[in-house]
């Protein structure tokens, strides 16, 4: 379980997970404390998360979603694994639900000079076969719908021109 420490205290709380043997060297299921900009949830993260208050420390969980958004940065077989032990056991999220939650994420899709594109882009193509059995096409299915919607909302031509640019579209 990766903990990410918010403000001060990283070193302090790292130190006791040490002394209480609970660290990624110690044991097979860890705690590893990491700075909070290491956890790279979705944009509203924290209107589902849960605070719990406890011996005067708040502790701030995120929902499965978050901690599985945050995994597809990543993408690791023990990230697609989480995935599936979710899914399983709560048959969520479903592919409309991960897409909608992704279209919020719509600006970390985008094409690198080379024309390769961006590690979200890629994790998202690679996770959708493996998880719901079909293919993703990210640009008709993520994308160009929030572009839509932006052209609906009277966004200005300039100004969608400029953010196709800077995705590299």
């Amino acid at each position: 379980m990766d903990v990410a420490v918010l403000g001060e205290g990283h070193d302090i709380l790292k130190r006791l997970v040490e002394e209480a043997g609970l660290g990624k060297d110690q044991r097979e299921h860890y705690v590893q404390v990491v700075p909070s900009y290491v956890f790279r949830p979705g944009q509203n993260w924290r209107g589902r998360s849960e605070t719990v208050r406890l011996n005067g420390v708040d502790f701030l969980f995120p929902a499965a979603l978050d901690i599985l958004l945050a995994k597809l940065r990543r993408l690791e077989e023990k990230d697609l694994r989480a995935f599936e032990l979710v899914i399983e056991r709560t048959q969520h999220p479903t592919p409309d639900e991960l897409i909608r939650e992704l279209r919020d994420s719509y600006d970390q899709f985008y094409l690198q000079l080379d024309g390769k594109k961006s590690l979200l882009w890629e994790n998202t193509e690679q996770l959708w076969p493996r998880i719901f059995g079909q293919e993703i096409n990210v640009r008709e299915q993520i994308i160009n719908p929030v572009f839509d919607q932006l052209s609906k909302d009277d966004t200005s031509a300039d100004y969608l021109t400029q953010l196709r640019q800077r995705l590299g579209l």
